[in-house]
């Protein structure tokens, strides 16, 4: 069988609350981007900008949830609400292992139009010691 793929442009939202060390940050971005239907997965594709640096970002949004990073530090989350997720966060100076631990998953994404919200609760663990703890907040419409 081939492979069906179908892009959309989309208008992408994203806000992340960051807690680290006791410091609270938020981010916000909006960015153009796109919506892609591969056999029966579903992708929302975009380019951060921030810093004057463009960030490639890929949310896998089907029967699972992935974030992917990648720049100059290449990042690949895997949020699941019953366990725990290995992960490795490679940095310029090398890879940091570390498991995501998710406590909020809410999606909904409506291919036909497409659109889509995600919240997503999670904390980034090292050898048993907490790093951060993230919220983010994602819409995407055409």
């Amino acid at each position: 069988m081939g492979r069906i793929k179908k892009i959309t442009p989309v208008h992408v939202h994203l806000t992340t609350v960051i807690e680290q060390e006791g410091q609270r940050e938020r981010f916000s971005f909006d960015e153009a981007g796109n919506f892609v239907e591969l056999n029966g997965k579903y992708y929302l594709r975009y380019l951060e900008h921030q810093h004057g640096k463009a960030t490639p970002v890929q949310f896998r949004l089907d029967d699972q949830v992935h974030l992917h990073r990648s720049g100059e530090v290449t990042t690949l989350l895997n949020f699941d609400l019953t366990k725990a997720r290995p992960t490795r966060y490679q940095t310029q100076y090398g890879v940091i292992n570390l498991e995501v631990e998710t406590s909020r998953l809410e999606k909904k994404v409506i291919p036909a139009t497409p659109a889509g919200q995600l919240a997503v609760d999670y904390a980034l663990v090292a050898a048993g010691q907490t790093v951060g703890s993230y919220q983010l907040r994602l819409q995407f419409q055409p």
